[in-house]
C-alpha cells in the first residue's frame, strides 16, 4: 500500500499545518510518520548536524518505542508500505515530505512511476525571503545552525561537498518557478498550488477548497491544527535577510514572488480589522499610538480615530498621519461625552470581521494583530483573543495584567469566570469578533461598566490568551477611581458596595442567566472581591470582604444551577 496524496513542499510554507488539518478528514489517512523522505533515500546524505535527528527517532518508531515521529530517512520499501497498511480502505492516503519539491522534474517523474499517474500533488509557496529566513531560524532553534544567515548561505557549497543534506542550501528551496513548472508538466491539473498567506489568513476556506478538489465533503477541525514554528523575525531581520539574498545572487526575487502571487486567490483575502481609537486631548501620546498601529505586520487594517471634541493639537496630528497612511481616518465629534459614550463611538466604527479598541495612550507590539487574527481564524468559537498586557504606572514602573487568561466551556461558566477574573477589564483590549459586539457597552455607565462588557464577550464565546506581550497601556492609579467613588457615593455602605450598580447591569440584561444560585453567588462575590477601593484605609476589613468575595465567586462558578 502506498500514498496517493502528497504534500511535496515547499519547506517552511505550512506543510505541517496542511498535514495535520487534512489528516482529520475521515476520507484521508495520515500515517504516523509525516516526512519519510523515502523517495529521496538514495540521494540524501546525512553528514550534517541533522543526521542523528533523521535516523534515531525513526529507528525508535520502527522498533516500536514511539507511536509517531515527524519523519526521517526511511530506506526500506517494506517499512514505507507498512506506514499505509492501516489506511488500505481510505480513498486518500497522505505523505508530506516538503523536501521533494525542490528536486523538480526528476522527482515528479519518479513519483509518477512509483505511485501512479493519478496521484494528487499539493504544493504550498511562501514569500521566498520569509521562507529562507524561517528555514534558517528553525535550524538555529534546533541547535543545528551556528552561522548568521548571510554566512550560512555562503557556506552552502562547502557544506554540500562535505556531504551535508541539500536542506542546508536555504536559497535552493525558495526557487519556485522552475520546479513548479516541472511538477505541472508531469502531473498537470493533478497539482494544487496554495499560498502560505492564504493558508494563514483563511485556513478554513483553503482547507475546504483542497478537500473539494479531492471530491470530498468539507471537514475542518481547528483542534487538529499543528505548526512547525520557528521563532519569528522582526521587520528589520527580514529586510537584512532580503539584502543578503540579493547579494548572494541566487534568487530572482521578482520571478519567485510572481509564482507566489499566482498561487494566491482573491477569495482568500485577509479579513478586515477595524481599530477604533477614542481620544480626548491626546496630543502627547496619539502619534506614538498610531505609529504602533501603522507598524503592525498585519496590513488589512482600518484605523478610525474618534476625537471627543479635543481642544489641543490632537486632530492636527491625526490629520497629518492620515495623509501618510490611508488606513487612518479621523472622525471628529463636536460634543464632548463621557468615556463610556466615547467607547461607544469607537465601537460604532466596526466593520469587517474583527475590531479592536486602541486608546490613544497605549502602544502595541507589531506582531499582535497578526497573531490574534491567525488564532481566531482557526476557531470561530473564540470571541476575543488577548495578548499579555504590560501596565505602566505613573512612575514608569511596569507590571503584567492578571486579567488575561484562557476561558472556555459553557456560556454561563465563561461569563462567571470572566467576571471573577476581570481585574482591569483587559479583555476589552484584545482582538474582538465583530459578531460578538452587539450591545457590548451598556446605556448607563456606573464605575466598573467595562467589567460587564468584558464578561459579555466571554458569554458570547471563548477567550483565548496568547503568551506574548501585546501592548503597553497606562494604568490609572487606584486613588483616581477611589476619589470618583467617594464623590459619587455618600455613605460608607454605599461606597463599599459601589459595584452593586454593575451587578444590576447583569440582572437587567436578559442575555445573562442570573436567576440561578450560582449566578447570584458569583455576582455578590464580584461585588465583595473588588470592594478594595473604598476600603483602602481599612485594610483588615477589605481583606475579610475580599476573601469572602473570592469564596462566593468560587462557589458560584461550581454551582451549576
Amino acid at each position: 500500500m502506498t500514498p496517493n496524496l502528497l504534500i511535496v513542499g515547499a519547506p517552511r510554507s505550512g506543510t505541517t499545518f496542511l498535514f495535520s488539518m487534512m489528516g482529520k478528514h475521515p476520507a484521508i489517512f495520515a500515517p504516523a510518520v509525516k516526512e519519510p523522505h523515502f523517495h529521496l533515500a538514495d540521494r540524501w546524505p546525512l553528514n550534517g548536524p541533522e543526521g542523528g535527528e533523521f535516523t534515531r527517532p525513526l529507528a525508535d518508531y520502527l522498533q516500536g518505542r514511539r507511536r509517531s515521529v515527524w519523519g526521517g530517512l526511511l530506506t526500506e520499501p517494506n517499512d514505507y508500505a507498512a506506514l499505509y497498511q492501516d489506511g488500505a480502505d481510505a480513498p486518500w492516503r497522505m505523505e508530506a515530505t516538503p523536501n521533494y519539491f525542490a528536486e523538480g522534474g526528476w522527482m515528479a517523474q519518479r513519483l509518477k512511476e512509483r505511485l501512479g499517474a493519478d496521484i494528487r500533488i499539493v504544493i504550498a509557496l511562501r514569500d521566498p525571503v520569509e521562507r529562507a529566513y524561517s528555514h534558517h531560524r528553525l535550524f538555529q532553534s534546533l541547535g543545528w545552525e551556528n552561522l548568521p544567515f548571510a554566512d550560512a548561505m555562503a557556506a552552502a557549497p562547502e557544506r554540500r561537498e562535505k556531504g551535508w543534506a541539500p536542506t542546508w542550501d536555504y536559497p535552493r528551496y525558495s526557487q519556485y518557478a522552475g520546479p513548479l513548472a516541472q511538477w505541472q508538466s508531469v502531473f498537470g491539473d493533478r497539482v494544487k498550488v496554495v499560498s502560505f498567506d492564504d493558508l494563514t489568513w483563511q485556513p478554513r476556506a483553503v482547507i475546504e477548497d483542497i478537500q473539494h478538489w479531492l471530491g470530498l465533503d468539507p471537514c475542518f477541525d481547528p483542534n487538529a491544527a499543528q505548526r512547525n514554528g520557528a521563532p519569528p523575525g522582526t521587520a528589520k531581520d527580514l529586510a537584512d535577510a532580503e539584502r543578503a539574498i540579493v547579494a548572494n545572487g541566487r534568487l530572482d526575487l521578482a520571478k519567485e514572488r510572481a509564482a507566489v502571487a499566482a498561487a494566491s486567490a482573491d477569495r482568500f483575502a485577509p479579513p478586515l480589522v477595524t481599530v477604533g481609537m477614542p481620544v480626548l486631548n491626546g496630543e502627547k501620546t496619539v502619534e506614538a499610538a498610531l505609529e504602533s498601529l501603522s507598524a503592525q505586520t498585519y496590513a488589512n487594517l482600518r484605523i478610525v480615530v474618534c476625537d471627543n471634541d479635543s481642544d489641543d493639537g490632537t486632530c492636527a496630528i491625526v490629520s497629518r498621519m492620515a495623509a501618510r497612511d490611508q488606513r487612518i481616518t479621523l472622525q471628529k465629534f463636536n460634543t464632548r461625552a463621557d468615556i463610556q459614550t466615547s467607547y461607544k463611538r469607537a465601537l460604532d466604527t466596526a466593520t469587517g470581521s474583527y475590531f479592536m479598541f486602541a486608546p490613544c495612550d497605549d502602544s502595541w507590539e507589531p506582531g499582535f494583530i497578526a497573531a490574534a487574527v491567525r488564532r481566531m481564524q482557526l476557531d470561530p468559537g473564540i470571541s476575543v483573543c488577548c495578548g499579555r498586557i504590560e501596565l505602566v504606572r505613573d512612575d514608569e514602573t511596569t507590571f503584567l495584567s492578571n486579567g488575561v487568561q484562557d476561558i472556555s466551556g459553557a456560556p454561563d461558566k465563561r461569563w462567571r469566570a470572566a467576571l471573577m477574573q476581570t481585574v482591569d477589564a483587559s479583555r476589552l483590549y484584545g482582538l474582538l469578533r465583530v459578531s460578538a459586539l452587539a450591545d457590548l457597552i451598556p446605556d448607563v455607565a456606573p464605575e466598573g461598566w467595562d467589567h460587564y462588557s468584558a464578561a459579555k464577550l466571554a458569554l458570547r464565546g471563548d477567550v483565548a490568551a496568547l503568551d506574548t506581550i501585546a501592548m503597553k497601556r497606562h494604568q490609572t492609579p487606584d486613588e483616581h477611581y477611589r476619589k470618583h467613588i467617594m464623590k459619587q457615593e455618600r455613605t460608607f455602605l454605599r461606597q463599599v458596595f459601589y459595584l452593586r450598580h454593575v451587578r444590576r447591569l447583569f440582572i437587567d440584561d436578559p442575555a445573562f442567566n442570573t436567576a440561578s444560585i450560582g449566578a447570584r453567588l458569583t455576582l455578590w462575590g464580584y461585588v465583595l472581591q473588588y470592594s478594595y477601593l473604598p476600603l483602602m484605609e481599612h485594610k483588615r476589613l477589605y481583606k475579610r470582604f475580599s476573601k469572602f468575595g473570592r469564596l462566593l465567586g468560587r462557589m458560584g462558578q461550581k454551582v451549576p444551577f
